[in-house]
């Protein structure tokens, strides 16, 4: 496991875990009306899915460390995502894994203390400190009195680093013009499709460190269709996901994952054992042209673009605004059918 070494001196592995946002229950009692809750949808064939997902999560983190993930992204915002880390991690000595929350916006909007949101994160993580503690997005006209209150709590050391999720360069030298410390980390969305690259340079320049959520782009359509992308998940013998957060890692890039399958998590991890070749890093240019791009005249005289993904169609308009997906019949008929719009 590599590590990023933050701008106080403060390390963190270098690959993350973002637990998303879970339905958990603690207790017995509310745990097992979740079950028969669960049977009866089951029964009556009604959709399961988030049921599956939150079970699913619990056992990745449960099973996360001999995984080799050490690293956690959770927030207030997330359900009772961080009861639950609480309660699968609980065994497992705290100098051996680390937590990143949040201050969620709610708490901004209502002018509740980041003290209070800290110490209740803390209660329900069952921990002594954070590793890592940000603002989870830059409220307008909160954030910069947020960001002082912030750094009371690190003085203190209840939190090992401070830092900011979801600000661009603006919000990054507002907080630069008042704070006494400045951000160590910003998480954003990042990906080869959303690359972010001025930030990126300017938070390089001011070392600050990026985490990035969203990090394989939920494997859009244009990465699964990218002849590029194929090519190098050939060369390398990995996954998408694996040589997109690889990606990420060589790029000095900290990548939240996203999976509900231990074998998904296995193969998240499964990182560490190549390097992407300069050639290969350039998967910015991995953009619609090589996606059997197809231009047409709709009805109403408009020019529409299409992109083929297998057997599937996404159409925009000449602005690039998404317009639908349409999928061939049965035995590749001409004629699509509209899935919806």
């Amino acid at each position: 496991m590599d590590y990023r070494v933050l701008s106080n001196g403060y390390k963190i592995p270098c690959i993350c875990y973002g637990t998303d946002i879970v339905d958990y229950k603690s207790s017995r009692i509310d745990r097992a009306k979740q079950n028969i809750k669960f049977l009866i949808k089951s029964i009556l064939r009604k959709d399961t899915r988030k049921f599956k997902k939150d079970k699913g999560i619990e056992k990745c983190v449960e099973n996360s460390l001999e995984n080799g993930c050490v690293f956690f992204d959770t927030s207030r915002a997330y359900g009772g995502s961080e009861r639950m880390l609480q309660d699968s991690l609980k065994n497992i000595k705290r100098d051996n894994y680390y937590i990143c929350t949040k201050l969620d916006n709610s708490a901004q909007l209502k002018g509740i203390s980041a003290r209070k949101v800290l110490e209740e994160s803390m209660r329900q993580l069952g921990v002594d400190y954070i590793d890592v503690y940000l603002l989870h997005w830059p409220v307008e006209g909160k954030y910069l009195e947020y960001w002082k209150q912030l750094e009371e709590l690190y003085k203190e050391r209840k939190v090992r680093a401070i830092g900011v999720s979801n600000c661009k360069i603006h919000h990054l030298k507002e907080i630069e013009r008042i704070a006494e410390i400045k951000p160590m980390i910003d998480e954003v969305e990042l990906h080869p499709l959303l690359s972010e690259t001025e930030l990126r340079d300017y938070c390089k320049e001011k070392n600050i460190q990026i985490m990035a959520y969203t990090s394989t782009a939920r494997l859009d359509f244009r990465l699964r269709a990218s002849k590029r992308m194929e090519k190098v998940c050939k060369e390398t013998g990995k996954t998408l996901s694996q040589i997109i957060l690889r990606w990420h890692i060589q790029n000095g890039i900290i990548p939240i994952f996203n999976t509900s399958t231990i074998k998904h998590f296995k193969d998240n991890m499964d990182v560490f054992d190549f390097n992407l070749s300069n050639e290969q890093m350039k998967m910015e240019e991995a953009d619609t042209e090589d996606l059997g791009k197809k231009e047409k005249s709709g009805k109403d005289g408009k020019q529409y673009s299409s992109y083929t993904v297998g057997n599937r169609f996404r159409v925009y308009d000449n602005q690039k605004n998404f317009i639908g997906i349409y999928q061939l019949q049965e035995k590749k008929m001409l004629k699509p059918y509209k899935l919806f719009l």
